[in-house]
């Protein structure tokens, strides 16, 4: 194997960071600024306006006052110590990035005891290195969001992607072992409006797709993980007058969802598209993709609706895979490892 030696990143202490600031410490916050979806901008290492108005956000968000300077108080909050990305190495090693994708719906509907919750977060977090997970409720808990909480428990080895958009909190967040990746990038699109905004009381909420760009800390390799989760009601036989709408809401959904994954494409990048798609045993992007997991075995009861599967990108081999059973989720966990490089 080539390696490509890099000079190491020079620790920081806690200092004061301001616009015009740069280097290892300006990375870390802006990471943790990304995860916390308060960061518009580029994770690039430079504190500029866009860095600035995300620590004002992050300032606001605890009740301080906002100026947009980082000092004691904030490496604090945020639980840092002002130095280099835990984890960063000195040498980037290029060979093969071996690693283990899992997509999970814990059930919030009804919603399960905090318990249950508990086990399929950390039943999902042995299984992989990057976590899709879906339908994570707002239920509140002593602590705020109960189903959030229960995926903050994982600890500092794991950074999590779990944007607001407003005021919602999007069900749709991802997961990801620090010691194995950086975050470069994330994201999230609304796909369509609740089903009030067109007349249908109750019937759904807004759909949205989040994605992270996630860099390997040993070889250098980078991906784009997408997470989603599609109306129901659309394609099951249940008569209701909001079925067509429901229909006409899925369609909406996979072909911005279509055009997103074009973007990423066309960056070069392998994309890897998990979520639930509330649709059985269906190619859902032709053969445009590779189904990672089988169509025709049940991933919700009898059904298949839920689906991990990759662009035909060159660099990116699926090495194996299964269907988890044992959650206490009405749904399993699709599980698949995959080779980069």
């Amino acid at each position: 194997m080539r390696v490509i030696a890099q000079p190491a990143p020079k620790p920081q202490p806690q200092r004061r960071l301001s616009v015009g600031s740069t280097g290892p410490a300006v990375l870390k916050l802006e990471q943790e600024l990304k995860e916390r979806g308060l960061l518009k901008g580029a994770i690039d290492s430079n504190f500029d306006k866009a860095t600035r108005q995300a620590v004002k956000r992050f300032e606001r968000s605890n009740g301080w006052k906002a100026n947009g300077i980082v000092g004691g108080r904030i490496w604090k909050k945020l639980e840092l110590s002002g130095e280099a990305h835990e984890g960063t190495t000195a040498n980037v090693t290029r060979g093969k990035t071996k690693f283990s994708t899992v997509n999970i719906n814990v059930k919030s509907n009804p919603p399960m005891s905090q318990d249950k919750v508990l086990h399929d977060v950390k039943r999902a977090a042995a299984a992989g290195d990057i976590i899709g997970w879906n339908e994570i409720s707002t239920v509140k808990g002593p602590n705020g969001d109960r189903y959030f909480d229960a995926i903050k428990s994982l600890g500092k080895d794991w950074g999590h992607y779990m944007p607001k958009h407003g005021n919602y909190r999007i069900p749709n967040p991802i997961s990801w072992k620090k010691k194995e990746w950086d975050l470069v990038d994330s994201g999230f699109r609304r796909t369509h409006k609740n089903g009030a905004s067109a007349g249908h009381t109750n019937v759904s909420p807004a759909r949205y797709v989040t994605w992270v760009k996630l860099k390997n800390k040993k070889t250098g390799d980078t991906i784009i993980r997408m997470n989603t989760h599609l109306i129901s009601g659309a394609w099951n036989s249940k008569n209701n007058k909001a079925k067509e709408w429901r229909k006409d809401m899925w369609a909406v959904h996979m072909r911005k969802m279509g055009n997103m994954v074009s973007k990423f494409e066309r960056s070069g990048l392998p994309v890897i598209i998990g979520g639930d798609f509330n649709r059985d045993s269906y190619k859902l992007f032709g053969n445009r993709v590779k189904y990672d997991n089988d169509l025709h075995v049940g991933t919700h009861g009898a059904s298949t609706l839920d689906y991990v599967m990759h662009t035909r990108n060159k660099d990116l081999k699926r090495t194996g895979g299964t269907i988890q059973r044992g959650y206490a989720s009405d749904h399993d966990a699709v599980k698949v490892n995959y080779q980069l490089g």
